[in-house]
């Protein structure tokens, strides 16, 4: 019997330094974690193979530093190297700062990268690394297909993806399936994306846009054996009818582990696993590798930006989110000053705004606003402005005693709060005892107090990833967008720290809540 082990992991977006909610836990874990595993199971006498599937340079205040303020992601290539990864699988999350800083990081790992589904769209062959290797160990021949969703273009801003061409992950996986399941013993698809549908029952968790077709290709590719995912970061682990579907959550903090038992050129059984990276000690070598990064990124995160007055509304994120709370509304009027939009829109992303007052860090800074979105400036019609309201709104339900709650879809089985819009300039009046398509009772401007006209342009100032679409908002495209700035929101708040005068500071800590709930 041949024991071949499987450890991957996926979405580790970065976190050297700590964990976004975990101070005393980084990446050094999840790394000394796989190379103790690795070295146990070599130790019997068992093969193993090193997988990941991508979003590994952005995401942490240190993938920000590198990009930003080194100019250089070098480090995260060395870091990959020195835990010895043998396959690396494209992230969506891998094409925000563009494709010549990816391109200088790809091309100095060790791994090889598998992609079939990226191509140029110029020779439509595949653009990075080769679309699947046909590895033999011990005997055994594994297929690995390396596949990523094809839905980048619905968040990522064109200038970072151009000259590529995204195909269908399930059509490409499919056609490379077929062709390869004659010839190995084991099928592997290493997919980043994720599961649409409840595997169990398969109910949609979604909707249905192509984003996640993991369930899909479990229900309609015949001969997959082992289907690795992440993009969601959820935490799965289960059996399919006779295929492992598993996925480890995100920033390393479990590892996703498969055993193949073998016998006779045929799979006899799989063993699947989570296993938790922080029953396992800092990787020191590594911690000296990629130094002086470290110690430098460190104390840029502790410099000092300057000073925000901020009141903090409320320490309940629900209540800060539904009526409003300053941090917000600082940002929205930093994207009204910055493009002059009509109105302004962004979203109260994580638990950390509740530090963002007094003296602010870098680190406090990209803990509270951790994307690097850039602002843009699209023009909707008011119709337009009732119907991106009424679908925002989808983000809130009353429960069975009439309490406004967060929609059980908006946190099962992936959280999505990213996905509620807080707007200034704009007033919502809002009846949530109405039919979800009536309950937007006004829009009105607060310029002027009017209601808006359905009939009239407006101009909106929202992040590049909702511009073009990102959060199901299909009224946002390409095609709407007039500008884009040339600096991104984080860049921009300590540029606001400096400028803002006292009576624009009260403005922010009064006038923050922009809907009426009735």
């Amino acid at each position: 019997m041949k024991k071949i082990h499987l450890l991957y992991t996926s979405d580790m977006h970065g976190f050297w330094i700590n964990r976004l909610d975990d101070a005393e836990h980084s990446l050094l874990n999840t790394a000394s974690a796989l190379k103790q595993l690795k070295k146990q199971y070599e130790s019997m006498g068992e093969e193993v193979l090193l997988i990941d599937l991508g979003d590994f340079i952005q995401g942490a205040d240190f993938s920000t530093y590198l990009n930003q303020i080194n100019d250089n992601g070098l480090v995260l290539a060395e870091a990959m190297n020195h835990i010895g990864y043998d396959y690396q699988v494209i992230g969506n999350h891998e094409f925000n700062y563009g494709l010549p800083y990816l391109n200088s990081i790809l091309t100095n790992l060790n791994a090889v990268i598998l992609s079939n589904n990226i191509l140029s769209s110029e020779a439509e062959e595949t653009y990075f690394g080769r679309p699947y290797e046909i590895k033999e160990i011990a005997g055994v021949k594994i297929g690995i297909v390396g596949t990523t969703t094809h839905y980048i273009p619905n968040w990522e801003i064109p200038v970072h993806y151009q000259g590529l061409l995204f195909k269908d992950a399930f059509e490409t996986t499919k056609s490379i399936v077929e062709e390869i399941r004659p010839l190995v013993d084991i099928v592997i698809v290493a997919y980043h994306g994720g599961f649409e549908r409840d595997l169990s029952t398969g109910e949609p968790l979604e909707a249905l846009t192509g984003e996640n077709q993991g369930y899909q290709m479990l229900a309609e590719i015949d001969g997959i054996d082992c289907l690795i995912t992440g993009h969601q970061h959820r935490l799965i682990n289960e059996r399919f009818n006779h295929s492992v579907a598993i996925q480890p959550g995100y920033a390393g903090r479990a590892i996703g582990h498969i055993m193949f038992e073998v016998e006779e050129q045929q799979l006899v059984s799989m063993l699947s696993e989570l296993i938790d990276a922080n029953h396992y000690p800092q990787d020191k070598d590594l911690l000296q590798k990629i130094e002086p990064e470290i110690t430098n990124a460190n104390e840029w995160l502790n410099k000092s930006l300057g000073i925000a007055p901020l009141m903090i509304s409320s320490h309940d994120i629900f209540m800060a989110r539904v009526q409003g709370t300053p941090f917000v509304e600082m940002i929205n009027q930093i994207q009204l000053k910055v493009t002059g939009a009509d109105f302004s829109a962004t979203t109260l992303i994580n638990e950390h705004y509740k530090k963002f007052t007094g003296t602010i860090t870098q680190q406090t800074l990209l803990h509270a606003y951790p994307y690097h979105n850039l602002i843009a400036i699209v023009r909707v019609t008011g119709e337009e402005l009732y119907d991106i309201m009424t679908f925002n709104l989808k983000y809130v339900t009353l429960n069975h005693s009439g309490k406004l709650v967060v929609n059980p879809d908006y946190i099962h089985p992936k959280p999505k709060h990213y996905n509620w819009d807080m707007y200034t300039g704009l007033r919502a009046i809002v009846n949530m005892h109405l039919p979800e398509q009536d309950r937007v009772i006004a829009l009105i401007d607060e310029r002027t107090n009017e209601p808006i006209d359905p009939t009239k342009y407006y101009t909106l100032a929202i992040s590049q990833y909702r511009a073009v679409g990102g959060g199901d908002y299909h009224w946002f495209n390409e095609s709407k967008i007039i500008e884009m700035t040339d600096k991104d929101i984080a860049s921009l708040i300590p540029e606001a720290l400096d400028k803002f005068t006292e009576e624009e500071w009260t403005e922010i800590n009064t006038n923050y809540s922009h809907i009426k709930w009735i």
